[in-house]
């Protein structure tokens, strides 16, 4: 009897024990993630004027969102975290109204982590928020949409734009890539979309528990992508590339047709869908000829191979006919001396203010037409 009494303290003292060591693992990897790991925001100087704190709950609520990859990259709706809100259609930003009246002037937009607002602090610092503010100066019945999703290339854009974003009715579409399909040296779609419907997956429970998704992305991702490069830092999602493709001569020429077959489909289905089309292609440090400042002269590095694909993309960019308009964005702040590059491509809130304003000149001439239909 006394054995039995023994066993049962030694199981329930080895069971105490176990979740002991598994609070302290866990809590742990809580304080790696918020107060260790950096997400390109925490160091960034042209970040300077946020505080410790909130440059780590930016980083800490960029690696908490929840995403799903049926049948694509998406993030799950409905989520509200410090400084990001994920509304009832899975973008950030304020709830939207499915139905919209006639008089209504929707306009959407979509990218990767830069539409997104990777690095921004709310929501309302981002580049289609404050194109949305510039509208609301003037018009009170145009909204613009943020549908931005780290880490989407123009692949998944397309398939949002055919498969989601149709639905909501827009008069017009900005697609504002690049960076993306360039980093990422994707150079074919997948041939088989995932629609496996996978109940359990790490994204579904990482909000409780954060140290299975800790070891899963720095322990586990980085030994099974041994010979892969990180790209951008602060998307949020990560994404790696092949380097062993970057000696091939072929890739800039696969990447920028995949990328122009991508957007020409998106352009001849907005046309029959009487929606109007704008392609932008984005700025970056490798391509920029703005003055740099000091922090973005320390984070520039010369990359032959991306400006060449950026200048290709152009190039391609050139040919598109359908669109309601195509525009090169790539020397935007040419004539800014000061910083606006947290990173090779992500901005701070004043280079997204003069973004969302370079693009009102654009698309008003646009609106403008249509509201007076």
């Amino acid at each position: 009897m006394s054995v039995q009494v023994s066993y049962k303290k030694q199981t329930l003292f080895g069971i105490i024990l176990l979740l002991c060591i598994f609070s302290i693992f866990e809590t742990g990897t809580r304080f790696y993630e918020f107060f260790l790991q950096d997400c390109g925001v925490v160091d960034a100087q042209t970040l300077s004027e946020y505080d410790y704190f909130l440059k780590r709950y930016i980083c800490y609520d960029q690696q908490i969102i929840e995403y799903v990859n049926q049948p694509v990259l998406a993030m799950i709706p409905n989520q509200h975290l410090t400084t990001i809100n994920i509304n009832n259609e899975g973008f950030r930003g304020a709830e939207i109204n499915v139905s919209k009246t006639n008089n209504d002037y929707r306009i959407i937009m979509i990218g990767g982590s830069t539409v997104f607002g990777a690095g921004m602090p709310n929501d309302n610092l981002t580049i289609p928020y404050q194109l949305n503010k510039k509208f609301e100066e003037k018009y009170n019945n145009v909204e613009v949409i943020n549908a931005g999703i780290s880490s989407i290339t123009s692949f998944e854009e397309l398939y949002h734009f055919k498969e989601k974003l149709i639905h909501l009715e827009p008069n017009l579409v900005i697609i504002y890539d690049g960076a993306n399909d360039v980093h990422y040296k994707r150079t074919s779609d997948p041939e088989i979309l995932n629609t496996d419907k996978d109940e359990l997956q790490m994204k579904d429970f990482q909000k409780y528990l954060r140290s299975p998704v800790v070891m899963y992305r720095y322990v586990l991702l980085p030994i099974i992508n041994s010979e892969a490069v990180n790209t951008l830092d602060i998307t949020g999602v990560s994404t790696t590339s092949n380097s062993s493709i970057h000696n091939s001569s072929q890739i800039p020429q696969l990447i920028t047709s995949l990328w122009y077959d991508h957007i020409k489909e998106f352009c001849q289905i907005s046309n029959e869908k009487q929606i109007k089309s704008i392609v932008i292609i984005q700025p970056s440090l490798d391509q920029d000829k703005k003055s740099l400042s000091d922090y973005e002269y320390s984070i520039y590095k010369k990359n032959i191979l991306d400006k060449k694909i950026f200048d290709m993309l152009i190039q391609k960019s050139e040919k598109l006919t359908n669109c309601s308009g195509v525009y090169d964005f790539t020397n935007v702040f040419e004539n800014t001396d000061f910083g606006v590059y947290v990173d090779r491509v992500h901005l701070n809130d004043l280079g997204n203010k003069i973004i969302a304003n370079n693009i009102y000149e654009k698309i008003l001439p646009i609106v403008l037409e249509d509201i007076s239909k």
